[in-house]
């Protein structure tokens, strides 16, 4: 589903590996990202490619206003509902990790959380829809939600699905050309992928900080 993710990364930083612009954003390293919150987004046309806040979450008179945090990018083509922003409003959300929760295996326990990553390391790209919104205090601004696909062998163990991921070399392709930009949407390889356990700490949404990725073992 990825409904938690990490972006520990500053501004100048997401600019300079995204080569991108824009004007300076209220935006502070977060280890513990949830829905409704305002993330880091990259959005390109014609002239640029900026790097901006946009609010985590839809909320689609279709859904009775219900959240939606993501779709699956593999099936987003036929539904209506993703077409238009599919062929005309894809983004990309920055990210250092995202996390899943492995079910129980018995009823009382809790599911454990575990966190992914590039072996690589730094920040990555998570493929994403936007649709145009106004806020309360009436500023325009955007809502993202995120792309997910079917797990690669990392993931699969812990949940079934994973975020769509495109690599720096694609950003211009799925951001600028729609034709180029369904090709990739495809499970990246587990090779590539890493992960560890973490603290049931990720469960509480008031808690941030580098301690909430740390590697507790198994």
């Amino acid at each position: 589903m990825c409904g938690r993710f990490a972006n520990s990364e500053t501004i100048p930083v997401m600019r300079a590996t995204f080569a991108s612009e824009g004007n300076e954003v209220p935006w502070s390293p977060s280890w513990n990202i949830t829905p409704t919150r305002q993330i880091p987004v990259l959005i390109q046309d014609q002239r640029s490619r900026r790097l901006g806040l946009m609010r985590w979450g839809w909320n689609p008179d279709a859904l009775g206003g219900r959240l939606l945090v993501n779709c699956r990018g593999d099936e987003a083509h036929a539904k209506r509902m993703f077409q238009a922003p599919l062929e005309n409003r894809r983004c990309l959300i920055p990210a250092t990790a995202f996390y899943e929760w492995r079910p129980a295996a018995q009823a009382k326990a809790k599911p454990t959380p575990f966190a992914f990553a590039p072996r690589a390391g730094g920040l990555f790209a998570i493929a994403g829809l936007w649709l145009p919104r106004i806020d309360a205090d009436g500023t325009r601004s955007g809502a993202v939600i995120l792309m997910t696909v079917p797990a690669n062998d990392v993931v699969a163990p812990v949940h079934d699905r994973m975020p769509l991921v495109i690599g720096r070399e694609q950003a211009a392709a799925w951001l600028t050309d729609p034709e180029a930009a369904r090709d990739l949407i495809i499970t990246p390889p587990a090779e590539a992928w890493m992960s560890w356990r973490i603290g049931q700490a990720i469960g509480d949404v008031r808690r941030d900080g580098p301690e909430i990725a740390a590697d507790v073992g198994e």
